[in-house]
């Protein structure tokens, strides 16, 4: 079986606040039982700083779960790369849906970690948005703050409008799979 993860980052986050609402999320997945402290960390076998909690499975889109959610739960509160893992496809354009040339948004990644989010023009429409504005859960963004939730069913639309209020107003999901 192969590792995948359900990443949900949070685009507008600046860097000097991403400890503290990463911080404040932590707390909340906690006093809801979504998460639970990993006594036995491994940097191997389980590496991430939580273990699913008692309540885990009122996260998921399907609750009826029995047994093991997840491997784990890490919230990232530092600038990062967030990849699809082996499944990238480039964002398709807000408005019409036609993806981005893979070779220009790949050359967009880099420069997007060390400065600004660019704004990017549809050659297909002209429509102008933000790159973490295309859509697609198989694409690339750069955020300060994020949640990945290992090996983890599909995490229920109720949860993720939840976990969006405590991270911020421009969430995205990516998918990674390896």
């Amino acid at each position: 079986m192969s590792d995948s993860a359900i990443i949900v980052a949070e685009l507008t986050v600046p860097a000097r606040e991403a400890p503290d609402r990463a911080a404040a999320t932590a707390a909340w997945l906690l006093e809801e039982g979504i998460i639970r402290p990993n006594d036995r960390p491994d940097p191997l076998w389980r590496p991430s700083r939580y273990d699913p909690g008692p309540a885990a499975a009122t996260a998921l889109a399907d609750r009826r779960v029995d047994g093991v959610v997840g491997d784990g739960v890490d919230i990232l509160d530092r600038r990062q790369i967030h990849d699809p893992g082996g499944n990238y496809t480039p964002p398709g354009c807000p408005r019409c849906a036609v993806p981005l040339d893979a070779d220009a948004h790949t050359a967009l990644i880099l420069p997007w970690l060390d400065r600004d989010e660019p704004l990017v023009t549809c050659a297909h429409c002209g429509a102008a948005a933000l790159l973490g504005d295309w859509t697609g859960h198989w694409a690339v963004l750069v955020a300060d703050l994020a949640v990945r939730f290992t090996n983890w069913p599909p995490l229920g639309d109720a949860f993720l409008r939840e976990l969006h209020t405590h991270l911020g107003p421009r969430c995205r999901l990516i998918h990674h799979l390896l």
